[in-house]
């Protein structure tokens, strides 16, 4: 056995993973999956560079009832769905790490994977969102280096467009046409589709308003630079913005919803829309699903439903 990190063995499986040339947003992914499983093996908070909390971890870690404790937590918190493909990340880098002669067998071959339920949207609460609202243009006042401006930005980016955290924190200055008519955003979403996304005058606004901070503060002005920065200038990560976002509910005195919390905001951007007459067709593209049954799974959440649909048909007075 060799007495490697799992964070240098993490690295040379994404590697051997990366000459299929995976979509950026399936190398976040396994990044994220083995980092999250890390953080509870390890017992310390995710640091920004995801894999450097494997650090302090060896394959000899990797053992059947640490790993089951690890996953339980991750699924107290965590979609059943978000779980099962986490426990497939690590069964996979299990079996390379078996093979590669770091591990005599597979831990993961003795661990189920919670049972796939139904997926349902989870909507914020008007009254939680409402105070979210608020709170994320008041940063705390620990905050060394507060930009409120920035958390406004991000927060219009999740309710005024419904974007993925991924997408959001992925977006480049040249993505913003606030000038055109309407105004909107490029998104690149799941693998690596682009659509475009119309946004309301309220959420140009507070665009304009960070991107003109962002310039105060002397940040890369370049077309293809990063919109959304940290304070130090550097690129918004998932962590950091989900930090951020925290920060909110925590203010606000609001409990924040279990798994992702950005999540919880396109959520209510897509039940918003539905209850206000947009069309599933409408709403898959607004979103980016590629199928339309994904979008379909908000009727069940909104105001409305499909009863209520099927008796907005406009034929029926013909009857």
């Amino acid at each position: 056995m060799h007495a490697a990190s799992l964070r240098d063995l993490a690295e040379r499986w994404i590697a051997v993973k990366n000459t299929a040339r995976p979509s950026p947003n399936t190398v976040s992914a396994r990044i994220f999956d083995l980092a999250a499983i890390g953080e509870a093996l390890g017992g310390i908070p995710l640091p920004d560079e995801k894999l450097d909390v494997l650090n302090e971890l060896s394959p000899a870690d990797l053992t059947l009832g640490r790993l089951e404790e690890a996953f339980a937590d991750f699924a107290s918190s965590h979609a059943a769905s978000t779980t099962r493909r986490v426990m497939s990340t690590w069964r996979q880098f299990c079996l390379w790490l078996v093979r590669d002669g770091h591990l005599e067998a597979n831990p993961l071959d003795h661990i189920t994977a919670p049972k796939q339920t139904p997926w349902a949207p989870k909507p914020l609460q008007p009254s939680d969102l409402e105070a979210v609202a608020v709170s994320s243009s008041a940063p705390a006042v620990t905050t060394r280096d507060p930009w409120p401006e920035r958390d406004e930005a991000l927060f219009a980016l999740l309710i005024a467009a419904g974007l993925r955290i991924s997408e959001a924190i992925g977006l480049r200055l040249g993505d913003c046409y606030l000038d055109d008519d309407p105004p909107r955003l490029r998104i690149t979403g799941k693998g690596n589709k682009t659509r475009t996304v119309p946004i309301p005058p309220e959420a140009v606004t507070r665009l304009r308003t960070f991107t003109e901070t962002r310039d105060d503060r002397g940040n890369d002005p370049d077309p293809t630079a990063p919109l959304l920065l940290r304070p130090d200038g550097r690129a918004m990560t998932r962590s950091s913005a989900d930090y951020a976002i925290r920060g909110w509910f925590h203010r606000a005195g609001r409990t924040p919803p279990k798994g992702a919390l950005a999540h919880s905001f396109r959520h209510t951007y897509a039940t918003m829309l539905i209850d206000n007459g947009a069309s599933l067709p409408e709403v898959q593209q607004l979103l980016g699903h590629a199928d339309l049954a994904t979008t379909q799974a908000y009727l069940g959440v909104t105001g409305h439903g499909l009863a209520d649909a099927a008796l907005a048909n406009p034929a029926r007075k013909l009857l």
